[in-house]
């Protein structure tokens, strides 16, 4: 067909029965189907070739995780390797390129008999690939027809906060960190290698300060801004209630560590609730994207964090204005 799905139809009833849409290996195109459908039973995915001229199937995956509350996931053989975030409404929460003005016209479903997503281009004259190579580099490219080839504008991961659990269980990866060293222990966590963490290797993740001092009625929430919330493969989902309810759902839930908006960039407004339950993996933050995120912390560690928030806003208008002189020193 036009759209280059290639179609084998039975010759008596013009059925399909093999269509290679469904079979993506590593390239995407735009109205291909990605995921999981119960009706068919097909679970569409991408595979790495072997090498840039062997197609066999090569180390890297690249496909939808069903559990809890569904993410994209890139492994390496069975190592998790990126993680694409969950679905905000509008985009993956890991993809900020993919704004509103984005090139694709997205389309995702996520119930009981399917989880899937669909990129329809929103201008025929564009004409766009994805491609997961055998290095395990997710790049997608467009066709630049003055020129006559391919250009690339989006590729992850990119750096070492796009690699999963960089910073260790409930370790934090801020690449605008001012100590240089881009992990951190998320708010009432502390390294349990300090050691390690001194020659920045925090492999080993973090672990609470005083767990005697949560769940006594005197704890609340440590909000951080522009975060890729941590792995959701286990937390709790409840589409049905608003971030107000979800925040007195955790508190009255001892076991309860962190919670946050479940579509939080839908059409509708923000709507549902997620709710993490024991350690939390692969959280990181962005500079201009991101999420809200609620951690449970003691009355101490809150207070700390809330005097703590006025320099951390200084630091991002400060790199904001940074930005904005080397943009103007550039065009000079």
């Amino acid at each position: 067909s036009d759209s280059g799905n290639l179609v084998l139809l039975d010759p008596l009833t013009g059925k399909s029965f093999w269509e290679s849409f469904n079979h993506p290996t590593n390239t995407f195109l735009p109205f291909m189907k990605f995921g999981y459908t119960r009706q068919d039973g097909l679970d569409r995915f991408m595979t790495s070739w072997r090498s840039p001229d062997d197609p066999g199937f090569g180390n890297f995956t690249y496909r939808i995780d069903r559990r809890g509350f569904p993410q994209m996931m890139m492994y390496k053989g069975p190592t998790l390797w990126w993680r694409s975030g969950s679905w905000t409404g509008q985009r993956w929460s890991g993809v900020p390129e993919m704004t509103n003005k984005f090139i694709f016209n997205v389309s995702f479903v996520n119930n009981p008999d399917e989880v899937s997503i669909t990129y329809g281009v929103l201008s025929p004259l564009v004409i766009t690939r994805m491609v997961l190579n055998e290095t395990g580099i997710l790049q997608r490219f467009t066709w630049n027809g003055r020129d006559k080839k391919w250009i690339g504008f989006w590729s992850a991961p990119e750096e070492k906060c796009d690699n999963y659990n960089h910073c260790g269980l409930n370790g934090y990866c801020d690449p605008t960190s001012p100590d240089k060293f881009e992990c951190t222990c998320l708010p009432g966590y502390e390294p349990k290698k300090p050691q390690d963490w001194s020659l920045r290797d925090a492999s080993s993740g973090c672990k609470r300060r005083d767990v005697a001092s949560i769940c006594n009625g005197k704890e609340g929430f440590a909000k951080l801004k522009r975060v890729k919330v941590p792995n959701t493969s286990a937390v709790s989902v409840d589409m049905n209630i608003t971030l107000k309810e979800c925040e007195k759902r955790c508190l009255r839930n001892c076991s309860c560590v962190a919670y946050a908006s479940a579509y939080h960039e839908s059409e509708d407004g923000a709507k549902g609730c997620l709710t993490w339950h024991g350690d939390m993996l692969d959280t990181r933050t962005y500079l201009t994207s991101g999420q809200d995120f609620y951690l449970r912390v003691d009355k101490a560690e809150l207070a700390r964090w809330n005097g703590n928030g006025s320099s951390g806003k200084r630091r991002l208008v400060f790199i904001l204005i940074s930005l904005i002189v080397v943009a103007m020193l550039l065009m000079m």
